[in-house]
């Protein structure tokens, strides 16, 4: 057994790194520490304090303290010998492993000294990630073949080159926050260093958008007493950056889209109380116009009665178009585009509800309204909000159409640390979850972009919806809400 395990390891690459692990023994569930002594994705050979039984499968993860990682490789123990009061295993992997290991761990692991290491190199040409290795003055000890920041890329020909004679990005990266700026903290501050999606442009990459954006990593090696160099990784997230610009994008247009669609489909409805009234107006106004054609004798009282009572109605008719008009104004001063303001919850509630009675199918509702006084102002933009809420009366509107009594509740109110709007109806129940419903999506926009939590309760009859927003939220929305 011992023989075959060996003829099987040496089948493949290996490579003698000294890394400590966290092992598991299936059958006992015990946990130890070991370290292994060569590694390769197919088996692995380690030592450790304690003997493990032979044939027995184990699980293993990287040891680090403080790490989370799950269990990463499971296999089995060929065979076990004890070496100077140390025991000495062989183990077969299940299944092919890609270990997870950050590049400052397999440098400590390494026992030999990295800049001359054959199995660093190959290490480092096999990870798709950039490497670039310095020593404390920014010269190159080693690369691999897969870093972008220098020409040329051939690591045997960029080892002893300073940083700054190969690497344009050094020379045209000025001012604050440049890319030397960050390798001197990095060196300086003896502390890793990390920056997300690094622009750059770099033309010799024979692509016609030059333009880039790198996840970097500067991690100093650290000696006795200060510090050796620098490991430089980076990783190309060009794609991925524009995908989120385009997503960004996307999602932006059609927010301000649904701003309107919300706000039109209230006023598609509205059209027709506007189109009945002025109809009825012009119907009137033509009826009089022939009267007046048709005087021959002097108006007596009963006819003047008429005129007086048509010239009423269309009074009356032209005040309703008149409070509609006024209720549209004031829900367009309170929305200043572009701009998140400060504002109250309970007066977007009482003007919203203003809108929606024009509504007259709205009006038959039996409103409960209960609106805590003395509530945080919510900071944000205003049509958001509003538009919410009135896609959940619109809702509910339709949840209840069938009904003769139709009673809604609307409370809002201050729980713990939470500002709370409750919204309750006595129709049929909507279906779960509400931001799956098309003409809700925008409590996804209230949840992404100001922590907004939804919840429902109950069921047809008596249905609520709770939407709640830690008061700690809310000075200002988060202006990165693309997930």
């Amino acid at each position: 057994m011992q023989q075959g395990v060996r003829r099987e390891r040496r089948r493949f690459f290996r490579i003698p790194l000294n890394v400590p692990l966290c092992l598991k023994t299936e059958a006992l569930g015990s946990v130890m520490g070991v370290t292994s002594t060569d590694l390769s994705p197919y088996g692995i050979q380690i030592e450790s304090d304690s003997p493990i039984s032979p044939n027995e499968s184990v699980i293993f993860r990287p040891g680090e303290e403080g790490l989370k990682t799950d269990y990463v490789a499971k296999g089995q123990i060929r065979w076990v010998k004890q070496e100077k009061g140390k025991f000495r295993s062989g183990i077969a992997f299940e299944n092919i492993v890609d270990w997870p290991f950050s590049i400052s761990d397999l440098v400590k692991g390494l026992e030999t000294e990295f800049n001359h290491s054959f199995y660093f190199q190959y290490l480092l040409d096999s990870l798709d990630d950039g490497v670039l290795i310095f020593d404390s003055k920014l010269s190159i000890v080693d690369s691999n073949i897969n870093q972008p920041f220098c020409l040329p890329r051939d690591p045997e020909k960029l080892k002893r080159r300073h940083f700054s004679e190969v690497c344009s990005l050094v020379k045209s990266s000025e001012g604050e926050g440049s890319f030397k700026e960050l390798l001197e903290k990095a060196m300086a501050d003896r502390k890793e260093v990390r920056v997300s999606a690094f622009p750059c442009d770099l033309p010799w990459l024979n692509d016609p958008d030059c333009h880039r954006y790198y996840n970097i990593w500067l991690l100093p090696l650290i000696g006795h007493k200060d510090t050796r160099g620098l490991v430089l990784r980076s990783r190309d997230v060009t794609a991925l950056r524009r995908l989120k610009d385009r997503e960004k994008a996307r999602e932006e247009t059609f927010w301000q889209q649904y701003r309107y669609f919300i706000f039109g489909q209230l006023f598609d409805g509205f059209l027709e109380d506007i189109a009945n009234p002025l109809s009825a107006i012009t119907g009137r106004l033509d009826l009089m116009a022939q009267k007046m054609s048709s005087i021959e004798t002097p108006l007596d009282t009963a006819q003047l009665k008429v005129w007086i009572s048509d010239i009423e109605s269309i009074q009356t008719i032209t005040g309703q178009i008149t409070e509609f008009c006024r209720t549209i104004a004031r829900r367009r001063k309170n929305d200043t585009k572009g701009v998140a303001v400060p504002f109250s919850l309970n007066g977007l509630i009482k003007d919203e509800l203003r809108t929606l009675d024009l509504h007259f199918f709205f009006k038959k509702i039996n409103k409960q309204v209960s609106l805590s006084p003395d509530l945080p102002s919510l900071q944000g933009y205003y049509s958001e909000w509003a538009n919410a809420f009135l896609a959940l009366c619109q809702v509910l509107m339709r949840q209840m159409s069938t009904l003769d009594n139709m009673e809604m509740s609307i409370q809002t109110f201050l729980e713990d640390e939470d500002l709370v709007l409750n919204i309750s109806h006595n129709g049929k129940a909507m279906n779960l979850p509400l931001d799956r419903e098309p003409a809700l999506n925008i409590l996804r926009l209230l949840k992404k972009k100001y922590g907004v939590n939804v919840y429902v309760s109950g069921d047809s009859g008596y249905q609520t919806v709770t939407l709640k927003m830690a008061t700690s939220k809310m000075q200002k929305p988060q202006v990165d809400f693309i997930a």
